[in-house]
């Protein structure tokens, strides 16, 4: 079994784990099972399961399964975390690991000094063929030609991200998300 085929079982388990506790408490809370029934029915399961010692050991066996899926998914998790806040480059004496806000603070350089941006948003995509990719949602102020200034963004921004910090931009894609028109005469939406 591989470590994503168990990584998905597990994840699986805990979150039937959790849809159990959650309908037994929605059931209780609506109460067609009252909580002295659930005492009697948890009595006769206790007096019957203590009755042997393998139902013990089975037990025993369950929590130690499930105590040890509870620490692993904090350690995923904790390496999750690691992952998707830097992006990784290896030099020839080791690592280093760049934060993705540092990443979005050279993106803001190089579209702050852009004239014909109004305002710019910035989300970066880590694949796991390396590198970045990014998504610039921009707002263009008006009368910008917008493929040509798309293009020279695309060029300009990949070529300082690989100088700066040696990462390889995969993909750039630019969406206009608004042209900011300063003349409030110049109506948005004219109809014919």
């Amino acid at each position: 079994m591989n470590k994503e085929r168990l990584n998905k079982t597990i994840f699986i388990l805990f979150i039937g784990l959790i849809i159990l506790f959650s309908l037994i408490a929605f059931s209780i809370s609506l109460k067609p099972i009252t909580l002295g029934a659930l005492s009697d029915t948890i009595d006769e399961f206790y007096y019957s399961f203590y009755s042997s010692v393998y139902n013990q050991i089975i037990l025993a066996i369950i929590a130690f399964l499930l105590f040890s899926l509870a620490i692993y998914l904090i350690q995923k998790m904790n390496k999750l975390n690691n992952l998707i806040l830097s992006v990784t480059q290896k030099t020839s004496f080791g690592e280093v690991k760049i934060s993705l806000n540092s990443i979005n603070h050279l993106i803001s350089k190089v579209l702050i000094k852009k004239d014909e941006i109004k305002d710019s948003r910035s989300i970066i995509n880590i694949p796991k063929t390396g590198g970045i990719n990014i998504d610039l949602h921009l707002v263009l102020k008006q009368d910008i030609n917008i493929p040509g200034v798309s293009e020279e963004i695309q060029k300009e921004l990949k070529d300082y991200l690989l100088r700066m910090s040696g990462i390889e931009v995969k993909e750039i894609r630019i969406h206009i998300d608004k042209v900011f028109y300063e003349n409030s005469e110049v109506p948005i939406n004219k109809k014919t």
